[in-house]
């Protein structure tokens, strides 16, 4: 990449950072056929189709008529999707079939699918529970005599199926020849890329799915897999950039929204983190991670009272030793101290070895009185690296 293209990305990201709201509205069907509340995602949907007659609507309607074994239905919107997007309903029109028994049509179906632009992945036909009744009407076989997946797709099946197994040595191999007889073949480069971060070779994982995207650029796992190394990189900036493309090709998928969050967070825009913290709460609102980062978020903005509420809401689903460390810095910043105290201690109960949290539990004792607990957790502190704990330590226990 060369420098004016990093320079014109940099431009860009104030922009792209804030240009994407979540539209709650749409994206509520989607959580509430992910919640299984099928009949409240058709009426939602139903209402959004007059308006928008998106794709994407369409093809979660149809999905939530199979989910509820109305077949009928499904197939009809199936049809009506096809007109829309042409072949985008192959796939489910296969489920219908498998699910209906129907010999004939079923085939019929999945030759369709396999000639489209959205032929079901080998790996997910073979080894998904969705596809597993193609085995009964031997279309398993089929499909891998049929010449619609190359030689080159069966070895990237074995990548993805090693690679399952925990069988990295071998899996690496195999991509290795593959992009050694053919260098295009961006697959290859992703399930590299994700072999090397494995091998804790970020530089590397994150060369190979650059080639990935360079010969690709329509496939989200390629995204998602570069911002996963981004973020290990702490180049929150450029990952921010890809998550927002993600967004635009798949507006409806709450996990992109949820990352961006955390993003933001992470970039120190704790406002926007807030804002869009938020809106995530009004589709998911038991969501015990966003609940988190939006807690974190009302912390650095000095709004400890919402901040407080929230991360007793995610405790309400689960714990972590973060959830610990946020509840106690909040007790901390409004001179709660003891029960500050005993949220690091919870959080020193799971990991032992954090020099900061040694620190800070040594102020809350320290504040309170207990100048020798202090001192001695400060004295941990600085046996496990926290250059604050090793200050308060010269400062208040050296006398």
């Amino acid at each position: 990449m060369n420098k004016g293209h990093l320079i014109a990305i940099f431009i860009f990201i104030p922009i792209l950072t804030f240009s994407q709201n979540l539209r709650v509205e749409e994206i509520k069907p989607f959580i509430d056929f992910e919640n299984e509340n099928y009949s409240v995602a058709i009426d939602s949907l139903e209402n959004l189709i007059i308006n928008h007659p998106k794709p994407e609507f369409y093809r979660l309607l149809a999905e939530t008529y199979f989910e509820l074994n109305d077949l009928e239905n499904a197939l009809i919107l199936c049809d009506k999707l096809d007109k829309l997007k042409p072949n985008y309903a192959s796939s489910l029109r296969v489920k219908v079939y498998l699910m209906l028994g129907d010999e004939n049509k079923l085939k019929e179906a999945l030759t369709k699918n396999l000639k489209s632009y959205y032929k079901i992945p080998l790996y997910e036909i073979l080894n998904s529970d969705e596809f597993v009744l193609l085995s009964n009407y031997d279309l398993d076989d089929y499909v891998l005599s049929s010449g619609y997946y190359s030689q080159t797709d069966k070895q990237l099946y074995q990548v993805e199926r090693l690679i399952s197994e925990k069988n990295f040595v071998q899996a690496l191999f195999i991509t290795d020849e593959i992009i050694a007889r053919n260098w295009n073949v961006s697959d290859a480069h992703y399930f590299k890329s994700l072999l090397l971060q494995k091998e804790k070779d970020i530089q590397g994982a994150k060369r190979e799915i650059n080639l990935a995207i360079s010969l690709k650029k329509s496939k989200p796992e390629y995204y998602m897999q570069r911002i996963n190394l981004l973020k290990e990189l702490n180049d929150y900036e450029l990952a921010l950039f890809d998550l927002n493309k993600l967004i635009r090709m798949n507006p409806y998928e709450i996990d992109y929204y949820v990352q961006k969050a955390d993003l933001l967070f992470k970039m120190e825009y704790y406002d926007e983190a807030q804002k869009l913290s938020s809106s995530i709460l009004e589709v998911k609102p038991n969501n015990p991670d966003v609940l988190y980062l939006n807690s974190k978020a009302c912390f650095r903005n000095k709004d400890y009272h919402t901040a407080l509420k929230k991360i007793n809401q995610a405790f309400e689903q689960k714990s972590n030793k973060e959830f610990f460390e946020l509840r106690g810095d909040i007790y901390s910043a409004t001179n709660t101290y003891k029960y500050a105290v005993q949220d690091y201690s919870m959080f020193l109960d799971i990991y032992p070895r954090s020099g900061e949290v040694y620190n800070k539990k040594g102020i809350a004792r320290y504040r309170l009185g207990d100048k020798k607990g202090a001192c001695s957790d400060w004295i941990k502190g600085k046996r496990y690296g926290s250059y604050n704990a090793a200050e308060n330590l010269d400062k208040y226990c050296l006398d």
